[in-house]
């Protein structure tokens, strides 16, 4: 797994980020294809009301790359989320790109920003 600084009062409800390169994946026998998919993790933080999500876009394609989203979460108990409109998004194949935009984003909503 990808080591994450994740602030409290954050909650994962699915992590499958693993450290790979990216860049060895050329074609269908790259031996981490099936882990590169639209779900790839998920944190949520219900007092922020914001979920950050990150998955493969596309799924199994090696012409894909990583793709941030975080997005308000309007009605916490149902879990209702405005996906069609996200407060930040970021793409990059590089895992540490995407790990150090991942811990940015989650500082920023704790500290109010985004």
């Amino acid at each position: 797994m990808v080591p994450l600084r994740i602030p409290s009062r954050w909650m994962i409800s699915k992590n499958n980020f693993i450290e790979i390169s990216t860049d060895e994946y050329t074609d269908d026998t790259y031996e981490h294809v099936l882990e590169l998919d639209e779900d790839i993790l998920q944190i949520v933080s219900q007092d922020n009301k914001r979920i950050l999500d990150l998955g493969w876009y596309p799924s199994f394609n090696p012409n894909g790359q990583y793709k941030i989203m975080l997005v308000e979460l309007v009605d916490v108990e149902h879990q209702a989320e405005k996906w069609d409109s996200p407060l930040f998004t970021c793409s990059s194949k590089s895992v540490s790109v995407i790990k150090d935009t991942i811990e940015y984003i989650l500082q920023e909503v704790v500290e109010g920003r985004l």
